[in-house]
């Protein structure tokens, strides 16, 4: 009788339960429910919950008019992506690869995706100033900066320098997708490019799903002026108004002093992870993977010459291994002998054991 293996999970990028800060969020939502039960169990406001957004717009050194709190990140997306696109239609510009959750809502809201090469210190310059002068300017640049999903990479200063100067010149808006960014173990901080940002063309986004809990789905958007009221008013027409429990409890947990130790602690957890992880492509899979060590995040992306992680992808998920395929991070198909493992998830003894079932997997393994 055959015995189905224990699930080793590389596929979602979430925090492991022991990565949680249980007791402290358990105290911030007992504090705010005592101090301001009814801010936080009203409707309150569609731009969320006033306290939290204070302390995002302290932390970024932004106007708290400019502050948008959302359920979760990927709601302030397809809020901002409805805006853009959901009338007018209008082309949008992903790195390639990118998240796999951003390409299905920019085509839902009817954007037409186009793509630019990722490259180890971010997007490829000189691929997309030819796309600009070509006369293909975007009426939305989508980028992730820090320890990117999929690829794991960081951009350099100099490119972000670069991309806030071409959407000056252009008249692009930029989607600083940043929820990782406090989730560095190694390297250097680069700094963001809204606040590099001088002609209100950055629009920047950050999540405490990753470094809080994924569970109190908050997600922020500090966005430019001139498009503030009108995400507003779609934010109200859409849910009225955000979560303000939650975002009365991640509030309250950051002004107890929470955040800072809280991700310092998950960074070094992720350290370990990361690095067996690595380790155990290096043995399992030696000469076979190509891969870029993060410096931070979630996410080792692998390639795999001559292997098609689609059908691999299959076999994994039935050998309790499974990950995200790198043709789901591609708007043309690409990405078909890559792969995303997600080490956040996984304790580091597994890591080992789950490499080496997916590298048995793999052919003439």
């Amino acid at each position: 009788m055959s015995v189905t293996p224990t699930t080793i999970s590389f596929a979602r990028g979430v925090p492991s339960f022991d990565m949680l800060p249980t007791a402290e969020i358990g105290e911030a939502a007992a504090r705010v429910l005592a101090d301001d039960p009814a801010g936080v169990l009203s409707y309150g406001a569609a731009e969320g919950y006033r306290p939290l957004r204070q302390w995002v717009a302290d932390r970024y050194d932004a106007d708290v008019e400019r502050v948008l709190l959302t359920n979760g990140s990927l709601q302030g997306l397809a809020l901002l992506a409805e805006l853009l696109f959901a009338d007018a239609g209008g082309r949008a510009i992903v790195e390639a690869p990118t998240y796999d959750r951003t390409l299905l809502t920019l085509r839902r809201f009817g954007a037409a995706v186009q793509s630019v090469p990722l490259e180890g210190d971010g997007i490829d310059l000189d691929a997309l100033e030819s796309r600009l002068q070509a006369g293909a300017v975007p009426g939305l640049v989508y980028l992730i900066p820090n320890f990117q999903n999929p690829a794991g990479t960081t951009m350099s200063r100099a490119k972000r320098e670069r991309v806030v100067a071409l959407a000056g010149e252009y008249e692009f808006m930029v989607l600083e997708d940043d929820p990782y960014r406090d989730l560095r173990f190694s390297g250097a901080d680069e700094p963001t490019m809204l606040s590099l940002d001088r002609d209100d063309r950055v629009i920047y986004s950050t999540s405490f799903t990753k470094t809080v809990a994924p569970g109190v789905r908050v997600g922020g958007l500090i966005v430019p002026p001139p498009l503030f009221g009108r995400l507003r008013a779609l934010a109200t027409d859409t849910y009225i108004a955000p979560s303000h429990v939650a975002q009365g409890t991640v509030a309250a947990y950051c002004a107890a002093g929470h955040f800072d130790p809280g991700v310092e602690r998950a960074a070094e957890m992720l350290a370990e992870r990361c690095a067996a992880l690595c380790a155990a492509v290096d043995r399992h899979l030696g000469e076979r993977a190509v891969y870029r060590r993060p410096e931070g995040g979630y996410f080792l992306w692998l390639r795999l010459p001559g292997v098609d992680t689609e059908g691999l992808a299959t076999r994994a998920a039935e050998a309790g291994v499974p990950f995200v395929k790198g043709s789901s991070c591609y708007i043309d198909g690409g990405g078909t002998d890559e792969l995303r493992l997600a080490f956040s998830a996984c304790a580091p003894a597994d890591m080992d054991p789950g490499v080496e079932r997916l590298a048995a997997l793999l052919p003439g393994a």
